[in-house]
């Protein structure tokens, strides 16, 4: 994580982002506690990505696999390399960065890092009629979120494992952070699960750099949508994204049999 996404704070009062040490003992929080949303979006389908650990040095191994990366290829990165070159650099800088040389094998670089991280991955999608008024908003944000979570509470079931306690989502500026806010505090207590999810906030990253865990979940959320866009290019990084699945968050299901919001 840079320096400048460990300064940064969450805009949900006395959360802290993975990765600063010295925050998340204030807090309370342990790394481990800490999951990310990403989200995508094209052709009026949204994806929403929800990325979790497995154990606790997940996000250690995530921050030392990308400064390796980084050590390696640092004779080869250009020194004034073109920004939004690739649609990696988009959604994930810091971690497609070293690769800037090397579009080529970028794709296939990065999802053997995804595949080797002790992660899982849940999955909603949501495909939106532009024809609807704008008042779905609210709708959409309940069916992804409410898929996401339903994935990680079967999860929680099968592996005995304790819920994260922090779940850090992209900000889309305070009148959508305020809905999906309001649209998730409505939610969580109907849910099956929520005797397991009930300790779970939702927070919201400020336009900073984001952390590394962030740039893992939007790169999983890009290339779901990518998948859906051209299911039959090859895409590696789909590849790496489904053998950490949870289910039921199952892919054969996707692709215009999403619900509709």
């Amino acid at each position: 994580m840079s320096a400048h996404a460990e300064r940064a704070r969450p805009t949900r009062s006395g959360a802290a982002p993975a990765g600063n040490a010295a925050s998340l003992s204030m807090t309370g929080l342990a790394p481990e506690q800490v999951a990310f949303l990403g989200e995508a979006v094209a052709k009026n389908v949204f994806v929403q990505i929800l990325c979790w650990p497995t154990m606790p040095a997940a996000w250690s191994v995530l921050a030392e696999a990308s400064a390796a990366m980084r050590a390696v290829r640092n004779g080869l990165s250009m020194s004034n390399p073109v920004q939004g070159s690739s649609w990696m650099q988009q959604v994930a800088p810091q971690l497609s960065g070293p690769l800037e040389r090397e579009w080529g094998a970028a794709e296939s670089t990065l999802a053997t890092l995804i595949r080797r991280l002790p992660v899982r991955f849940a999955v909603a999608i949501v495909e939106h009629d532009p024809a609807q008024r704008q008042g779905s908003d609210a709708g959409r944000h309940r069916s992804l979120l409410a898929g996401c979570l339903t994935a990680y509470d079967t999860f929680l079931k099968s592996s005995n494992q304790r819920a994260f306690r922090l779940m850090l989502a992209p900000s889309h500026g305070a009148a959508e952070n305020d809905l999906r806010q309001a649209v998730y505090v409505e939610m969580l207590p109907h849910m099956d699960g929520s005797e397991r999810l009930g300790a779970i906030e939702l927070a919201f990253w400020p336009g900073a750099a984001p952390p590394l865990p962030m740039e893992v979940a939007q790169l999983a959320a890009a290339a779901v949508s990518r998948h859906l866009q051209e299911p039959a290019q090859v895409n590696p990084l789909f590849e790496a994204v489904r053998a950490h699945l949870a289910p039921p968050s199952h892919f054969h299901a996707l692709g215009g049999r999403s619900a509709r919001r």
